[in-house]
């Protein structure tokens, strides 16, 4: 379903208010951030019948074995990928796992211009546009139906890679995509416990710090 422009979201803004107050507590200190979440509805990118706890803090099924990240993940994630500088319009981010396109939606609103994101499943693909089309985000977003293992060497360099999806290895493609002084955050599947890490790429090499535990669906190579 498609939604109209004069569709009204106030119904929901006392729970996605409770949300912010919540990741608030939960250590997500960068406003911008916080002011992001705050005004992306989340709950249009979620299954219809589960929007009543779209803005639950735990991960909600999609279909097709996915579903869409917890609100605390999202923006952890995206904090960790601009910790120790600041979110620049011109910077650009490459997402791993479009889904149903709401991180594409939360890096949107941080007013980032170039974001490019990849999406395995046609499906998903299509319903991530149809989605950011409903909340009026999809105009500065390139999205692309494809491996995300082998990223986007024609647009690349990227300042920040963000991979929504646990791969058992770090894929080489990806690295070299990404600029110096980048950073790249991600879940990895090391034998079957996942953690998230932060690689940032410097002109003498990689530096690679694992942050916490985490649980993502994992990362497919079509190849």
């Amino acid at each position: 379903m498609i939604v109209g422009k004069d569709v009204d979201w106030t119904g929901f803004e006392l729970r996605r208010a409770r949300m912010v107050t919540r990741l608030r507590q939960m250590g997500i200190t960068r406003e911008e951030i916080l002011q992001a979440m705050a005004s992306v509805p989340r709950h249009v990118f979620v299954e219809e019948a589960l929007r009543s706890r779209a803005y639950d803090d735990m991960s909600l099924p999609l279909g097709m074995g996915q579903t869409i990240s917890q609100p605390y993940t999202v923006a952890i994630m995206t904090q960790l990928l601009f910790a120790k500088r600041s979110i620049e319009s011109n910077q650009r981010i490459l997402e791993i796992g479009t889904g149903c396109g709401y991180q594409t939606a939360i890096l949107q609103a941080l007013k980032i211009r170039e974001i490019y994101s990849i999406e395995r499943l046609r499906p998903l693909h299509e319903r991530a546009k149809q989605n950011l089309r409903a909340v009026r985000l999809l105009a500065q977003a390139r999205l692309v139906c494809g491996d995300g293992y082998l990223g986007l060497p024609n647009e690349a360099p990227f300042d920040g890679i963000m991979l929504t999806a646990a791969p058992k290895e770090v894929p080489l493609a990806l690295l070299q995509q990404l600029a110096v002084g980048g950073r790249m955050v991600l879940p990895l599947d090391e034998g079957g416990v996942q953690f998230l890490w932060v690689i940032d790429k410097t002109a003498k090499g990689f530096q690679e710090t694992c942050v916490q535990k985490a649980l993502f669906v994992p990362l497919i190579n079509d190849n």
